[in-house]
């Protein structure tokens, strides 16, 4: 197997700084020729059994309609290690650009500078590995629904929701406390009126005849 980076000179120094820029390690199994795959891609951005081809290939027609590069790489051979696949992926996905997505018996790897990790992540639960062209419609689908969601005017909406919200409520909040404030008052001046009113009245009632 080939190991995706190496390690060059033997100074300390060297190596530690090294370390610390390089990417993580990508491991491609020996029996993966990525040569033949990437030639495979460039042509009609598949890789794959010739049954699977042509499915494979209206996937990637359909695919570009919608603005999106996408490669498929079918490996009949199961790999030892799940995170091969991704690593493949990721080797080719360096040279071609856009999604690629490999598929084994078992599972599956993507590597993309279109969709993000976790778009890639949540389109490949429940996928679809055993039928190739099937799980690639269904990747295809999951990710530009996705990517349909507007999420920042959503975000935006639901801030500008709150903040009018809290402004509401704080207006309502003070018309309370000012009805309760001149509550005291109106009915004190309603009483000295009637208070008058009742006086004025019994000194007419007393007062002596002319």
């Amino acid at each position: 197997m080939t190991v995706g980076m190496q390690i060059a000179g033997t100074d300390p120094a060297d190596i530690r700084g090294i370390l610390h820029s390089a990417p993580a390690l990508t491991v491609i199994p020996e029996d993966v020729d990525l040569g033949a795959i990437e030639k495979d891609l460039a042509a009609d951005h598949v890789s794959a059994p010739s049954g699977d081809v042509a499915g494979l290939e209206r996937v990637v027609a359909e695919a570009k309609g919608k603005g999106h590069d996408m490669n498929f790489v079918v490996l009949e051979q199961a790999q030892p290690n799940f995170t091969y696949y991704r690593d493949i992926a990721t080797a080719l996905q360096e040279q071609t650009g856009g999604t690629v997505v490999v598929f084994g018996p078992d599972t599956v790897g993507t590597a993309s500078d279109d969709f993000s990790r976790v778009q890639l992540e949540q389109a490949q639960d429940n996928l679809t590995v055993s039928q190739p062209t099937t799980g690639a419609q269904q990747m295809l689908d999951r990710m530009t629904v996705q990517t349909q969601v507007p999420w920042t005017i959503v975000t935006l909406v639901l801030v500008v929701v709150v903040v009018v919200g809290a402004v509401a409520a704080r207006m309502l909040q003070v018309r309370r406390r000012t009805s309760v404030a001149a509550t005291p008052a109106g009915a004190t001046a309603a009483e000295t009126s009637t208070a008058s009113s009742t006086a004025d009245a019994e000194r007419r009632d007393t007062a002596p005849p002319a």
